[in-house]
């Protein structure tokens, strides 16, 4: 049976789904890290981009945001279908507005959702330490921009 796995009684226990989000930097994969436990299934942007690329986080072009964002939003309809086999699926995204958080909670059926929290400056801070994020005026750009989203929501 897809989408559920058994205890060791034979009943059925459904697979977990966590929405993890927050601003650029807040810490959202630091977090799955610390919480998956292998052979879960993790969705994340970034790492689709990097895997399509093989290239480092660093180096990964902007040119293949298009197809990283086609390829996450097919993961999402197998999710959604839970044609799928694991523990847990974590889904890491920014996710500013409710709006969008709410519509993704109830089309992956999420079991829960995390919010990463840290202010505008700590983001900057983390981003600008960050051997692996390249152009530092871009993510100040993209965190003032997020930050910009989520306040507007209040």
């Amino acid at each position: 049976m897809m989408g559920c796995k058994f205890d060791d009684e034979g009943n059925v226990i459904p697979i977990g789904l966590t929405i993890v989000w927050g601003a650029p930097a807040s810490g959202k994969t630091t977090y799955v890290k610390k919480q998956m436990k292998q052979g879960d299934l993790v969705v994340d942007l970034d790492l689709i981009k990097q895997a399509i690329s093989m290239a480092d986080k660093k180096d990964a072009g902007e040119n293949l945001l298009p197809v990283a964002m086609k390829i996450r939003d097919q993961l999402y309809e197998i999710i959604a279908k839970r044609q799928v086999e694991c523990d847990h699926i974590w889904v890491i995204a920014g996710l500013p507005q409710k709006e969008e958080r709410d519509s993704l909670y109830r089309k992956l059926k999420a079991t829960n959702i995390k919010q990463c929290f840290a202010n505008k400056q700590e983001c900057i801070d983390r981003a600008m330490k960050d051997q692996q994020r390249a152009d530092k005026q871009k993510q100040m750009k993209i965190i003032t921009k997020w930050f910009d989203l989520f306040y507007y929501e209040r």
